[in-house]
């Protein structure tokens, strides 16, 4: 069994969102992914984001890393955007679709069509713990994204979220067919001391301090039993 460690000192955090920023290499173009949500259910959403990440050639790839993935969440039905602004990826049941990353006023009828997404996450209360499996292969692997949602708005659960999972895949720290347990805690109190992906960010209770936010690491079949 794993040791309980000590949260993380604002040093550590620092130096964590510097390697991430490192990572990402040269300021990119300022492009920006949109994805459309009929409904907010965090798995599906899960889901999507490995699927369509998949889906980008590399060029689009690395533009979208060099500028952390951005992406711009929107409150909508894809259904009624498929003839007039076609997605580059929607999900299987045509809840979620996402289009590709791009700059400038490319995805400004979209903007202009649909609200931002806002709330708070369903029930009011943390997720249920859900799976998830990334797309194109059989890779063994199996992995534990913890996520922390205390004080979090649906939006800011789907940023994390979101970041997280596109990162991963685009630095190759997860492989086509890995398996995903993702559970929720209030807070990241005991974290492992060389996690695969560790997600920093402001604190939403207070901007001046840093908080992590999303934990990602290694397991085996032995783990989850």
């Amino acid at each position: 069994m794993t040791p309980a460690l000590p949260p993380r000192t604002q040093r550590e955090l620092r130096d964590v969102l510097d390697a991430r920023v490192r990572a990402a290499g040269p300021p990119g173009p300022g492009a920006a992914a949109v994805a459309v949500l009929r409904s907010c259910e965090p798995p599906r959403f899960a889901q999507s984001v490995l699927d369509f990440t998949a889906t980008l050639d590399p060029a689009a790839a690395h533009a979208w890393l060099a500028d952390f993935t951005r992406t711009v969440y929107l409150a909508g039905d894809p259904r009624n955007l498929a003839v007039r602004l076609p997605p580059a990826f929607t999900s299987a049941d045509g809840e979620v679709a996402w289009y590709a990353p791009a700059t400038g006023h490319h995805r400004r009828a979209l903007r202009l069509l649909l609200r931002p997404v806002s709330g708070t996450l369903p029930n009011g209360a943390p997720p249920a713990p859900y799976t998830l499996r990334v797309p194109h292969g059989h890779a063994p692997g199996r992995w534990r994204l913890t996520l922390a949602t205390d004080g979090l708005t649906l939006q800011r659960y789907l940023v994390h979220l979101g970041h997280t999972l596109a990162e991963a895949l685009l630095t190759g720290v997860l492989a086509p067919g890995e398996r995903i347990a993702v559970t929720h805690v209030p807070h990241l109190g005991a974290q492992p001391r060389h996690p695969a992906y560790l997600r920093v960010h402001e604190d939403v209770t207070d901007t001046a301090r840093l908080r992590a936010y999303t934990c990602l690491e290694k397991t085996t079949a032995r783990d989850e039993q």
